[in-house]
């Protein structure tokens, strides 16, 4: 977890006010403070994460099957890749393959 994050968790915890806790970490507004504490409450684990409409969506779709073109490639959409899967552009990766499937590991 990152040190700011858990910073306002314990300094929560200990009882400062908000206005002393957004001096002394550099916090401009009260909602930026609530924001970045509800994210450490996310990342610490100690609250689910609020879905959106488009993330329970996402998560609900069937599999998609891809084909192997006449060049022998796979085209993997922007949106399965950065969408749903979380990477983004210079990302590289290690294949590998496993019997009957192929593994991408981020590097």
């Amino acid at each position: 977890m990152k040190r700011k994050s858990k910073d306002i968790i314990e300094m929560v915890k200990a009882g400062f006010t908000e206005k002393h806790i957004m001096k002394e970490l550099g916090i401009q507004t009260k909602a930026s403070l609530k924001k970045m504490y509800l994210d450490a409450l996310v990342e610490a684990g100690k609250i689910k994460a609020i879905i959106t409409e488009r993330e329970k969506k996402r998560k609900q779709r069937k599999p998609k099957v891809l084909t192997i073109g006449k060049r022998g490639t796979l085209a993997l959409s922007r949106l399965m890749l950065i969408g749903q899967f979380g990477f983004k552009e210079g990302d590289k990766f290690k294949v590998s393959k496993r019997r009957d499937s192929i593994t991408l590991k981020k590097t």
